[in-house]
């Protein structure tokens, strides 16, 4: 049985900054995703699209946001 405080569902961007900020308010979580690789669907299928909707980027590559995410 796996102990933890949260339980992330998609390794996506979104999943990505949950871990982010459980990690500021010092909870554990456990991530689940079908996708073998961290990024979701960005990473796998998309990584050269352009994105435009992403706060404080006019524009950006799926693949470099996953990448940035990840840092």
């Amino acid at each position: 049985m796996i102990k933890t405080d949260i339980i992330i569902i998609g390794a996506g961007p979104v999943g990505l900054f949950t871990i982010f900020e459980a990690g500021l308010m010092k909870l554990h979580c456990h991530v689940i995703d079908a996708i073998p690789k961290v990024g979701g669907q960005l990473k796998e299928i998309y990584p050269k699209k352009a994105i435009y909707d992403i706060p404080g980027f006019p524009s950006v590559l799926a693949g470099a946001l996953i990448d940035n995410l990840e840092k």
